[in-house]
């Protein structure tokens, strides 16, 4: 099982790029989009 949260006002429009991408995380596809800005390591440690 595969869930998609933490989403809130409008960020049900972006549910469809979502789906697009959790489709290829499932399937072991490289997600055709760049996630590098939602990586937890863009910050830097304390």
């Amino acid at each position: 099982m595969t869930i998609a949260a933490g989403f809130s006002g409008h960020g049900f429009k972006f549910s469809s790029v979502i789906g697009e991408i959790l489709a290829d995380m499932v399937a072991g596809v490289a997600p055709g989009f760049d996630l590098s800005l939602f990586s937890i390591g863009r910050f830097q440690a304390v």
